[in-house]
């Protein structure tokens, strides 16, 4: 699948809470999530391990992505990469500004 701004509006109508921030609020200004993040931490998740049970931050994620791949991408972007990926069968745990999300940390 690709990605797309369609996509990307779908969600961010179905989950108005998320921004680039996070799932939330936080104590920045809200932000537009953009469509490349969500691009690239969309491929990076898809060729992850997934587990059954939401392990992970979003936030500590995105970090093991921007150190393997070399690529920044905000909490955010991650977040609705992560959702985008959930009728699949991802797990996203949608209660924190950087939810739980199932995917194994190697090492």
């Amino acid at each position: 699948m690709t990605v797309t701004q369609a996509d990307l509006n779908a969600l961010s109508v179905a989950h108005p809470n998320l921004n680039a921030n996070g799932y939330g609020s936080s104590a920045f200004a809200p932000q537009p999530v953009r469509l490349d993040e969500v691009q690239a931490a969309y491929a990076w998740i898809a060729e992850q391990t997934w587990l059954t049970v939401p392990a992970e931050s979003s936030y500590s994620l995105k970090h093991v992505m921007e150190r393997v791949t070399g690529m920044y991408v905000t909490n955010g972007a991650f977040i609705a990469a992560a959702l985008l990926h959930a009728p699949a069968g991802l797990e996203v745990q949608l209660d924190d500004l950087n939810p739980a999300i199932g995917i194994k940390v190697e090492g």
